[in-house]
C-alpha cells in the first residue's frame, strides 16, 4: 500500500436631549475591513510574508484589492472597476441567514415622539359649555326649527358619502382582479416544487406559480439558455440525497433535493431566498453553473457556483445538509475575487484526503481572463494554480472535474477541458493533476478529437463508479448529439453515440452527471434523470421528471 507523502498535505486547490418633534437620526460610519493577502501554505512555512509567483507559472496569486469593502453603506468594485451588483456584495463572515428584512430581527425604534408633560387642560380649549340655567332653566321654545338637512342628490350627506365610498371600493376590487388575472403569466419568480403526487415546496414565492404542471402549457418554466448541475451525498443512515440546480424562466437559481427515503424532490429558489436580505443574489442569465456536495460525518454541505454579470464567481451553500437542508447562505470564498473568461464554464468537486479529521477542500475549474485554466481551492481561494496554460486550450472552453484514485486515496483529480486543433474543430482533453500541476501538459490524454470549437450549447461532464475504477466522459455537441469515451480501468475506448432507454423523446440543450452516476439533461422545458447503465456505459435508463 502506498504510504501518505512526507509532508502534511494541503489542497493546490454617545444622545443630547432634543425636541421630539425635531429629532432626528444619526448616522454611524463604520471602519473600513481590509481582506488580508494569502500567503501559499508551504511559503508560510518557511518564514515569508508575502508571495509572488510569475505568470502562467504553476502557482498565480490573485491578490484580492485591499478594502474591497469600503464600509456600510458604500458598495464596493471589483478590482478590474466593475461594480458591485446593488446589494449584492458579500460579508466577510459567513453564517445561516433568517432571510428577514430586518436584519437584527426587530423592527426599527417608531418615528413618533412619547409624549410627556401633564395631560392637557381642558381649559386651553376655551370656556366650559353653557349650563342649563344659562337659558333661564327653560328649553328652546317648540317653534323653534332646527336647520334643514343638507341633500346630495336627494339623499343625506352622510348617506350620499357611504354610497359613493362602497362604490369606490367595488370598482376597485373589479379592477384589481382583471389586472391580475392579465398579469398572472408575467409575474412570478419560482417554478413548482412538486413532481407528481409526492414531493413538497419550500421557499415558494407569491408571484410564483406552485404547480407549475398546471399552468399554461405554452408559459415557459426553465431559461432557455439555462445550464445544470447536479451532485449527491450520502447521510448516515445510507439515504442517498441529490441536488439539481439550474435557472428558471425568471433567471433564479433553483434547487431541486431528492432522498432516496421520502422519495420526493423539493424545490428551494436560492434566488428568492436572498431576496430580502442584505446580499441578494444576482447570476448573469444562463450562468455556468458547478456544484458539489461533501458527506464526511459530521460534515454535511452541498454548494452550488456561478457568475454574477460581471463575470466574478459566487457561491451559495447549505451549510448543513444533514439537519437544515433548506437554509442556504452566502458562501464568501473568503472574500477573493476570481474572475472568469467572458462566458466561461465552470466545474467542481470535493476533494478528499487521507487523513480521518480532514474535511478535505472545495475545488473550482474556471477559465481566467487571460485563457488559462486555473483551480481555486478552499485551502486559499484567492490563490489560484494554472492547471492548463493559455496556449494549450480554446477560449470559452467547457469544463468538468473528476476525483482521481491515489493508491488507496481519493486525493487527485482529473480535468476535462477543449483545446483548438484547426479555424473550425477542436479536441476533448484529460489532464490529470498529480500532487502538483507541474508538468501537467505532459499527463493529457486526448479523449474526442474534431469536435465543434466551443459554443454556449457544447458541455462535457464526467462520472465515475466501481469504486472511482472506471470513468465515463461525455460531450454535448450541437444539435443534441452526444458521444464521449469509457474508461474501463485499463483501457479508454470512444463511444460515438448514446441511447436512452424509454422515457419521453428528448432534445438536450444542457446536461449534467452526478458522481453516482446519474446523468441529468434539459429537454423540452423540462429536467430529466436517467441512470447510467454500468455495464454498457453506452446505455440510459430513464429514471423520472425532475421538473416540473
Amino acid at each position: 500500500m502506498s504510504q501518505p507523502p512526507e509532508h502534511q498535505p494541503y489542497s493546490t486547490l454617545e444622545v443630547p436631549e432634543r425636541d421630539p418633534e425635531t429629532f432626528q437620526k444619526e448616522v454611524l460610519q463604520y471602519p473600513d475591513h481590509s481582506i488580508p493577502q494569502t500567503v501559499p501554505l508551504e511559503q508560510a512555512a518557511a518564514g515569508n510574508t508575502y508571495s509572488y509567483y510569475s505568470p502562467e507559472s504553476a502557482k498565480e496569486v490573485i491578490n484580492p484589492p485591499q478594502n474591497v469593502y469600503a464600509g456600510v453603506g458604500v458598495l464596493p468594485v471589483y478590482h478590474n472597476g466593475v461594480a458591485y451588483p446593488n446589494g449584492a456584495g458579500y460579508p466577510p463572515n459567513t453564517g445561516y441567514s433568517d432571510v428577514s428584512a430586518y436584519p437584527n430581527g426587530a423592527y426599527p425604534n417608531s418615528a413618533y415622539p412619547t409624549s410627556s408633560g401633564s395631560p392637557v387642560n381642558s381649559s386651553a380649549y376655551g370656556p366650559s359649555p353653557l349650563a342649563a340655567t344659562e337659558y333661564g332653566s327653560q328649553y328652546p321654545h317648540q317653534d323653534e326649527k332646527a336647520a334643514p338637512t343638507a341633500r346630495i342628490c336627494g339623499l343625506p350627506k352622510k348617506i350620499f358619502f357611504i354610497l359613493l365610498g362602497v362604490g369606490v371600493v367595488v370598482i376597485a376590487l373589479v379592477a384589481g382582479l382583471a389586472g391580475g388575472l392579465a398579469g398572472k403569466n408575467h409575474d412570478g419568480s419560482k417554478a413548482a416544487d412538486q413532481s407528481g403526487s409526492s414531493g413538497s415546496s419550500s421557499g415558494t414565492g407569491s408571484g410564483s406559480p406552485k404547480n407549475p404542471a398546471s399552468t399554461n402549457s405554452t408559459e415557459k418554466l426553465i431559461l432557455d439558455n439555462s445550464k445544470i448541475t447536479a451532485s449527491n451525498w450520502t447521510d448516515p443512515t445510507g439515504v442517498v440525497h441529490r441536488t439539481v440546480f439550474f435557472q428558471d424562466a425568471y433567471n433564479s437559481i433553483i434547487a431541486r433535493r431528492w432522498d432516496s427515503n421520502g422519495k420526493s424532490w423539493t424545490t428551494d429558489n436560492l434566488t428568492e431566498l436572498m431576496a430580502a436580505t442584505t446580499t441578494p443574489l444576482n447570476p448573469q442569465p444562463g450562468t455556468p453553473l458547478a456544484s458539489a456536495s461533501m458527506d464526511h460525518d459530521p460534515a454535511y454541505e452541498t454548494h452550488v457556483w456561478f457568475t454574477d454579470p460581471g463575470n466574478i464567481i459566487r457561491s451559495m451553500a447549505s451549510f448543513d445538509a444533514l439537519n437544515r437542508p433548506d437554509s442556504w447562505d452566502n458562501d464568501t470564498l473568503d472574500g477573493a475575487i476570481l474572475q472568469t473568461w467572458p462566458g466561461g464554464q465552470l466545474a467542481a468537486m470535493w476533494q478528499r484526503c487521507w487523513e480521518a479529521d480532514c474535511n478535505g477542500t472545495w475545488i473550482v475549474a474556471y477559465q481566467r481572463p487571460e485563457g488559462a485554466i486555473k483551480t481555486a481551492n478552499s485551502s486559499t481561494w484567492a490563490t489560484a494554480t494554472v492547471a492548463v496554460e493559455s496556449k494549450n486550450v480554446a477560449a470559452n472552453s467547457s469544463l468538468a472535474v473528476v476525483p482521481q484514485l491515489n493508491g488507496p486515496w481519493l486525493d487527485r483529480l482529473e480535468l476535462v477541458s477543449e483545446r483548438v486543433d484547426s479555424a473550425k474543430t477542436g479536441d476533448m482533453m484529460l489532464t490529470n493533476y498529480n500532487d502538483t500541476w507541474n508538468g501537467a501538459d505532459q499527463r493529457v490524454t486526448e479523449l474526442q478529437s474534431d469536435i465543434p470549437l466551443p459554443s454556449p450549447s457544447l458541455q462535457f461532464a464526467a462520472t465515475k463508479w466501481d469504486n472511482w475504477t472506471q470513468a465515463l466522459y461525455i460531450a454535448l455537441l450541437q444539435g443534441g448529439t452526444i458521444q464521449g469515451n469509457y474508461w474501463n480501468g485499463t483501457q479508454m475506448n470512444s463511444l460515438s453515440s448514446f441511447k436512452f432507454n424509454s422515457g419521453p423523446e428528448n432534445n438536450f440543450t444542457a446536461i449534467a452527471m452526478s458522481p453516482d452516476a446519474m446523468f441529468y439533461g434539459i429537454s423540452n422545458d423540462e429536467i430529466l434523470e436517467y441512470s447510467l447503465d454500468t455495464t454498457d456505459p453506452s446505455n440510459f435508463n430513464y429514471v423520472g421528471r425532475v421538473f416540473p
